[in-house]
């Protein structure tokens, strides 16, 4: 994103994590072959939070948007390592 795009200095970034409640931040730890695909199963749930665009200057709906854009984009990762791990996990080939 370049400079001119937005300043840090012209909005406050929306306390988007408060809607998300810190106490369902638990991770089994359990050693047990899954606990990354937990963990990263975890983030993959985070990765369905999404910033409003509908208020705010043109400027900040577009870093809004190119959040959100890099959100999903984060999502479809998650989404393919977590598919990997689990297909490992069966034993099956993970070549895609």
């Amino acid at each position: 994103m370049t400079d001119d795009l937005i300043s840090m200095a012209d909005f406050i970034l929306p306390k988007i994590r408060d809607e998300i409640d810190p106490k369902n931040y638990h991770i089994d730890g359990t050693p047990d072959g899954n606990y990354a695909i937990r963990i990263l199963q975890f983030y993959r749930e985070l990765a369905r939070c999404k910033w409003d665009v509908s208020c705010g200057s043109e400027r900040l709906k577009t870093l809004y948007d190119a959040m959100n854009e890099h959100q999903d984009m984060r999502a479809t990762e998650l989404d393919a390592a977590i598919r990997v791990l689990q297909q490992q996990n069966r034993g099956e080939d993970t070549v895609e």
